[in-house]
C-alpha cells in the first residue's frame, strides 16, 4: 500500500528550498555551501524517525512474497527499476540482501564497508593508502591497486579508480550474491554490490544533521526534496566533512554535492539524473608495519609518512541519466547513460623495508591519475506467457592514465625514520620515472536472459552474454604497446523450487570474466580473470522472519594480487578456488525489536607455484556480526531508539611473501541511543568500537598494515522539517 506519510510541511519559504532553486537554475552554489567548514557532522547513522526526504512506502513487511528480495530494515522509498536489480534477480538469488537507509542510519554506517557488516562473506581489503573502499566477496577481491568493483545506480562506478563513497548519498545497498546476482546482464559468481542513490519525490522535505566527533570530527549534511511541478521534482544532497583523524598527522577533508531530478511526463515514462561531485583530501596513509610477526606490535595511531608530502587529492565527478517507458501488454524499455570523470594526485612517502626490526627505509611517490569512463545500456523486459525475458545492449568506453615516479630507498639514502621516534622534515630525495601508462577500453556486450515459471512451484532461469572487447595498453616510458581482443560467450542457469510457501531450495551456476588493468613488472599487460561457479540455497520466510543458508563453490583465475618478487607490482595468481557456507537471518521481535544476524565459514585458496603460500589475502575463515535495533516511539513521534552490535573477524593471512604473517582475530562492538523530541528533532549518541578493541582491519604486506580505529564517539541532532 503505497500513501504519503503526514506530517510532511511545505518548504517554499525555507532557507533549504532558496538553497536548491538557487543551484538547479543557476548552477551556483550558495554562500552558505562555499563556508562549509563542517563545524558540526550530520551523521547518516540517525533512525528514520523524522518523515522520509522522498515519496515513501509503507510496506506491510510480514506478507513480503517469498520470491522478493530479503529488505534488511524499511524500505521506505520507491523503487526506480532504472537504478536497481530486476526481479528476476531478486527471485532466484535468494542469499542477496538489500540493506536500506534506516538500518543502515541505526547502526552507524559512515563507510561502505560498515554497512557490508551486515551480510555474510563480505571482508575487507587493502584502502590503497585510504584513498578507496575495497573489500572481497565470498573470499574474491579485486586488484590491491584499483579494488573491488561496485557499481552506483547499475553503472561500473569504480573502473580504474574512484574516492571513497560518502554515506550520504545513498538510499540502500544491495549486495547481490552469487551467479543469479545479475545487474543488467553482469554477473559475478562470488557477488556484486549497487549502491542506489537518493533520487527526487513528490512530497516536499527537507533535513540537516550536525554532528561533533572524536579527534575533532565535523559533519554537515543537508538534504532537500522538491517538486517543482506536478511531474518534476529536485532533490539535492550537500556533505561537507573535516577531522583531525585518529592516524597522527593524518586529517581528513571531503565534500560531496549530488542533485538529482526526476520528470514523469505521463503515466509509463520516467527519467531520472542523478549527479554526484566529489572531492578527497588527506594525506596518504600506509599504516604502520608488522614487528616480529605482530601486526599490532606498534602503536596504531604512529604515521610512518612525511607530513611535508601534502595532502593526495581524489576529485570525481558523475552524471547519470537513465529513463524508463511502459511499452504496455507487460513489456518496457529501460536505459541509461552514465559519464564519469576523476583525478588523484598527490605525493607519499611509504615504508619499503625494515631494518633490524628497528630502521624503516621509505620510497617517495608522486601519483598523477586521470579517468575518463562513458559507459551507456538499453534493455527490453516482458512476458510471453510463463516466461518473463529480457534482452540487453551494453558498452562502455575507458581512457586511464597512471604516471607514478618513484626513488627506492638505498643504503646511501635510506629516506628512513626510527619506528620509535620517527622524525620528519627530511630532504625527500629526487624522483625517478617509473610507471606511464595509458590504458583505452573499448566493449560492447548484449545479453538475454528467461525466467520461465514452469509449474506453480518451480521456476527456471537461463542467461546468455556476448562480449566484444578491445583492450590497449601503451607504455609511454618505452613505447610497447600491449593489446587485447577478444569474443567470449558466457552462460548461466538456476533453478528455483517453493517447497511449502515460506521454504524454498535454489541452485544457479554460472561464469563471468573481468579485463584486469595495469602492467607486471616487465611491462606486460595481464589476460582477464575468469570465473564460475555455483550455489546452492535453502530459504524461508516467514512473518517477521528472513532466513538463508548457502553453499557456493567458485573458480577463478587471472586474479591479480601481490606480486611475490616485487611487491611494487602485481601478478596474476593461477587459480583461485572459494568455498563455503553462508548464513543470513533477520528477525522482528514484537512490535519494537529487529535483529540481523549473519555468519560465514569461507575456505579460499590459492593454486599457483609462484607463491609462497596458497593463501588468499585478508579473507578469514569464520566471520559473523550480529546487530539489534530497538525503536520506542509514541504516536507522535516522541521517544528513544537504541542499537547494538558486534561484529567477529577471524584470522587471516596478512601477506603473501613468504613471511606467514597473520593477522589476529577480533571482536569489535558499536552502541547508540537516539531520543526524538518531536517528528523533526532527534538527538543521537553513538560509539564505534566500544570497547576499544586493537585489530588490524585489512593489509597489503607486512610493511603496510592498516590498523582499526581505537573508540570514536560522536554526538549529532537532525532535525528534520
Amino acid at each position: 500500500m503505497i500513501r504519503r506519510r503526514d506530517g510532511q510541511h511545505p518548504l517554499d519559504s525555507t532557507p533549504l528550498h532558496s538553497i536548491m532553486r538557487r543551484y538547479l537554475i543557476t548552477g551556483k552554489t550558495s554562500p552558505l555551501f562555499k563556508r562549509l567548514s563542517a563545524t558540526a557532522l550530520l551523521s547518516p547513522s540517525l533512525f528514520c524517525v523524522a518523515p522520509a526526504l522522498a515519496e515513501t512506502v509503507d510496506v506491510e513487511e510480514d506478507r513480503r512474497a517469498p520470491s522478493e528480495i530479503v529488505v534488511l530494515g524499511t524500505r521506505t522509498a520507491r523503487v526506480d527499476p532504472t537504478l536497481t536489480s530486476d526481479r528476476a534477480t531478486e527471485t532466484m538469488s535468494q542469499s542477496s540482501r538489500s540493506i536500506e537507509r534506516d538500518l543502515m542510519s541505526a547502526v552507524g554506517t559512515y563507510r561502505l564497508s560498515d554497512a557490508l557488516e551486515l551480510v555474510s562473506g563480505v571482508s575487507n581489503q587493502n584502502n590503497r593508502g585510504g584513498f578507496m573502499d575495497n573489500f572481497a566477496i565470498r573470499g574474491f577481491l579485486g586488484t590491491p591497486d584499483g579494488g573491488a568493483e561496485y557499481y552506483v545506480d547499475g553503472f561500473l562506478a569504480n573502473r580504474g579508480m574512484a574516492p571513497p563513497r560518502d554515506p550520504s548519498t545513498t538510499e540502500r545497498i544491495e549486495l547481490l550474491k552469487g551467479p543469479a546476482g545479475a545487474l543488467f546482464g553482469d554477473i559475478d559468481p562470488g557477488g556484486r554490490v549497487n549502491i542506489v542513490s537518493k533520487t527526487p519525490g513528490f512530497t516536499p522535505a527537507a533535513s540537516a544533521i550536525f554532528t561533533y566527533g572524536s579527534f575533532d570530527t565535523k559533519r554537515i549534511e543537508l538534504d532537500a526534496n522538491v517538486p517543482l511541478s506536478t511531474t518534476i521534482a529536485a532533490r539535492l544532497v550537500i556533505a561537507t566533512e573535516d577531522s583531525d583523524g585518529w592516524r597522527g598527522h593524518v586529517s581528513l577533508r571531503r565534500r560531496v554535492v549530488a542533485p538529482s531530478l526526476t520528470w514523469r511526463p505521463r503515466d509509463g515514462l520516467r527519467f531520472t539524473y542523478v549527479g554526484e561531485i566529489t572531492r578527497f583530501d588527506a594525506p596518504f596513509d600506509r599504516g604502520i608495519p608488522a614487528i616480529n610477526g605482530d601486526a599490532n606490535a606498534l602503536p596504531r595511531s604512529t604515521y610512518y609518512g612525511e607530513p611535508n608530502d601534502g595532502d593526495t587529492s581524489a576529485r570525481n565527478q558523475r552524471h547519470q541519466l537513465s529513463g524508463e517507458a511502459d511499452l504496455g501488454g507487460d513489456w518496457s524499455l529501460n536505459g541509461g547513460v552514465a559519464w564519469r570523470t576523476g583525478t588523484l594526485k598527490g605525493f607519499s612517502s611509504d615504508q619499503s623495508r625494515l631494518i633490524d626490526n628497528q630502521t624503516l627505509w621509505r620510497q617517495r611517490r608522486s601519483r598523477d591519475f586521470k579517468v575518463d569512463d562513458l559507459s551507456a545500456r538499453i534493455e527490453l523486459r516482458g512476458r510471453i506467457g510463463d516466461h518473463a525475458l529480457s534482452v540487453g545492449a551494453k558498452g562502455y568506453v575507458l581512457d586511464y592514465a597512471e604516471r607514478w615516479m618513484r626513488r627506492n630507498p638505498t643504503a646511501d639514502i635510506p629516506y628512513a625514520v626510527d619506528i620509535d621516534n620517527p622524525v620528519y622534515g627530511q630532504t625527500p630525495p629526487e624522483l625517478l620515472p617509473f610507471t606511464n601508462n595509458r590504458e583505452k577500453r573499448w566493449s560492447g556486450t548484449l545479453y538475454v536472459q528467461d525466467m520461465w515459471n514452469a509449474t506453480d512451484r518451480l521456476t527456471l532461469i537461463g542467461g546468455m552474454r556476448f562480449d566484444a572487447y578491445r583492450q590497449r595498453i601503451r607504455n609511454n616510458r618505452t613505447g610497447a604497446v600491449g593489446k587485447t581482443v577478444d569474443e567470449p560467450l558466457s552462460f548461466r542457469f538456476g533453478a528455483r523450487y517453493q517447497l511449502s510457501n515460506a521454504i524454498a531450495v535454489h541452485g544457479n551456476w554460472g561464469e563471468n570474466f573481468v579485463l584486469n588493468s595495469g602492467t607486471d613488472r616487465n611491462g606486460t599487460g595481464f589476460a582477464p580473470e575468469q570465473g564460475k561457479g555455483y550455489e546452492l540455497g535453502l530459504s524461508g520466510a516467514w512473518p517477521g522472519i528472513d532466513v538463508a543458508l548457502s553453499w557456493f563453490d567458485i573458480r577463478k583465475r587471472g586474479i591479480l594480487t601481490n606480486d611475490p618478487v616485487d611487491a611494487n607490482y602485481l601478478a596474476p595468481v593461477g587459480k583461485l578456488r572459494s568455498r563455503g557456507l553462508e548464513l543470513d537471518a533477520s528477525v522482528k521481535l514484537g512490535a519494537h525489536w529487529q535483529l540481523v544476524g549473519n555468519y560465514a565459514w569461507t575456505d579460499a585458496q590459492a593454486d599457483d607455484d609462484a607463491f609462497a603460500t596458497d593463501d588468499v589475502l585478508n579473507v578469514p575463515e569464520h566471520a559473523g556480526s550480529l546487530f539489534a535495533v530497538g525503536r520506542f516511539l509514541d504516536a507522535d513521534g516522541r521517544g528513544p531508539s537504541v542499537s547494538a552490535g558486534l561484529a567477529y573477524v577471524g584470522e587471516r593471512a596478512g601477506a603473501i611473501d613468504g613471511s606467514g604473517l597473520r593477522l589476529p582475530d577480533y571482536v569489535k562492538a558499536k552502541a547508540a541511543v537516539d531520543y526524538a523530541l518531536s517528528r523533526h528533532v532527534t538527538l543521537r549518541v553513538e560509539a564505534d568500537n566500544l570497547f576499544d578493541a586493537r585489530y588490524a582491519q585489512s593489509s597489503y604486506s607486512s610493511l603496510w598494515i592498516f590498523p582499526g580505529a581505537p573508540r570514536t564517539i560522536r554526538a549529532s541532532a537532525r532535525i528534520a522539517l
